[in-house]
């Protein structure tokens, strides 16, 4: 009995000293109130309170604690940000595509590669394909025609991908399998999918879809919907949901056995601390390993993505690379939200007059001019030019004095206290023409800028249908290019009509894709 008593006392002992170590400041846990502690502390509380804590250690919230980039290819971007950088390659090589007249949805990889001059081949030599050049400036890709469509316009796409490195032509770029991947082959072959996803869901996407939270379902439904893989939907749709969440790719290690982190993409909403990085490894216990199958889904309440926060995770398993056992994962993470949470609207649209915008904040009014002329004559410009008569004389001393009138840049003149009208040289010329005169990559560039002025003045966006008159372009594509560059960086944008039905917009024709090609790739 005597020494029953004394077990006991040591074990209080024990308890004691734990419960006032994870009392005091260094030790509490980020989302572990005081008074939980209050209750008697026992060994299996403190396992998870330690367990936690060094979860808690490891918050990687910037590039710095990613792991450096090594692939040859990737260093000849020049870039501290591949990604950022191949992103932009992409959506430059889309953008000029559809000014040449690339349409969808669905988008046909096949077509941009003829747009590009890129030669297409069938054939049954190689497992996906391959990218090759004969005189180092024109590329050939080809590909094997047994393969799946959808496999098929997927293995254009990252092909597409691979000749945006500026050294694509040194040698022959296959779709590499898992025998033949070296140590850091898959950083190339991420960056490429990547590209593969700018490519297969460009601008003017997923519109109606953003006010839905986004889940694994939804991720399958809009695959099926745009005939475009799992992760090319998700690279699109959490840049633009207005829901605070993280996505990221996950492939298993043959070393260590253990899911690691290609790359993430974060929400534009998303401002809690996370430990998710690329080339972060996913804990044992992650739900991530029970996706051993194309399709496979799980989920899970989470305290490894934040420090001690529980963040609800979905997984979902995706194509795997060529050659790979087991499939890449698919994750999608949640902080905790209150019941009441309701999506910010950044993207407005009112029935209105431009030229008068709402709101008492700073705000900055847009409008589309050409490369041209320095007097604005149509359209919108034309009815500032009366408005603010000063504004078209700064503009035109702009153009006289400084040559700046050239595609992509913008001009900004204050038209009163709260409001300044910025315009963007994004139309080429000013006389009728067989096709429209905007220039989707100049609109891109000029819409960058304008994003910048917006947060150094802490201001709004206001617009009328920019670039849709005289200019000739397509709304949806323009809605889409300017959810991207201003939206997607918290800016709140309202656009304005004048007439009733301005709301029905003709679509683009969709390219003749068979139905079941849905099924045919997650």
């Amino acid at each position: 009995m005597k020494n029953r008593n004394k077990r006991r006392v040591d074990r209080l002992t024990i308890e004691r000293d734990l419960k006032t170590l994870f009392r005091t400041g260094d030790c509490l846990l980020p989302g572990v109130a005081e008074k939980e502690l209050d209750d008697a502390m026992d060994l299996q509380r403190a396992k998870q309170l330690f367990d936690d804590s060094r979860a808690s250690w490891a918050k990687p919230t910037n590039r710095r604690t990613d792991p450096k980039w090594t692939h040859p290819s990737v260093l000849t971007l020049e870039d501290p940000d591949p990604i950022s950088a191949i992103t932009l390659r992409a959506r430059n090589m889309v953008l000029d595509a559809i000014q040449r007249g690339w349409s969808g949805p669905p988008y046909n990889p096949f077509t941009l590669a003829e747009i590009r001059g890129v030669k297409v081949l069938p054939t049954d030599r190689v497992l996906d394909a391959r990218t090759h050049s004969d005189d180092g400036q024109h590329f050939i890709i080809e590909y094997n025609s047994q393969r799946t469509a959808a496999r098929m316009r997927y293995s254009i796409a990252h092909e597409l991908g691979h000749t945006l490195f500026p050294d694509c032509a040194d040698r022959v770029r296959n779709r590499t399998t898992h025998q033949e991947m070296t140590a850091d082959d898959w950083q190339l072959e991420s960056l490429c999918n990547i590209a593969a996803a700018e490519i297969l869901m460009p601008f003017g996407m997923l519109q109606q879809e953003l006010s839905v939270r986004p889940s694994a379902g939804l991720v399958l439904e809009l695959r099926r919907k745009y005939l475009a893989s799992c992760e090319a939907v998700v690279n699109r749709l959490i840049r633009l949901t207005s829901f605070p969440c993280i996505a990221f790719l996950a492939r298993l290690s043959a070393e260590t056995s253990r899911y690691f982190v290609e790359y993430q993409i974060v929400s534009p909403s998303l401002d809690e601390d996370f430990s998710i990085h690329r080339g972060y490894t996913l804990p044992q216990s992650s739900k991530a390993l029970t996706c051993t199958a194309i399709g496979a889904r799980d989920q899970e309440d989470a305290r490894w993505v934040s420090s001690g926060k529980q963040w609800f995770v979905e997984y979902l398993g995706i194509s795997p690379y060529t050659g790979e056992t087991y499939p890449r994962v698919l994750g999608l993470a949640f902080p905790p939200l209150p019941s009441d949470f309701t999506p910010s609207q950044p993207f407005k649209t009112l029935r209105g007059d431009a030229s008068e915008p709402f709101g008492a904040e700073p705000k900055l009014l847009l409008q589309v001019v050409n490369d041209q002329a320095s007097v604005w004559g149509g359209g919108f410009a034309k009815q500032s030019r009366k408005k603010w008569p000063e504004a078209q004389s700064r503009f035109r001393e702009w153009v006289l004095e400084g040559r700046q009138l050239r595609l992509g840049n913008i001009h900004s003149v204050r038209v009163r206290d709260d409001l300044t009208l910025v315009s963007l040289v994004a139309q080429h010329g000013f006389k009728p023409s067989a096709g429209p005169r905007l220039r989707y990559g100049a609109l891109f560039s000029a819409l960058e800028k304008v994003a910048a002025l917006a947060i150094a003045k802490g201001a709004t966006v206001h617009m009328p249908r920019i670039g849709t008159g005289e200019a000739g372009g397509d709304w949806k594509i323009i809605e889409g290019i300017v959810q991207e560059t201003l939206t997607a960086r918290g800016i709140t944008v309202t656009v304005y009509h004048l007439q009733q039905g301005q709301d029905e917009l003709a679509r683009q024709p969709s390219l003749d894709f068979s139905e079941k090609m849905a099924d045919e790739l997650i």
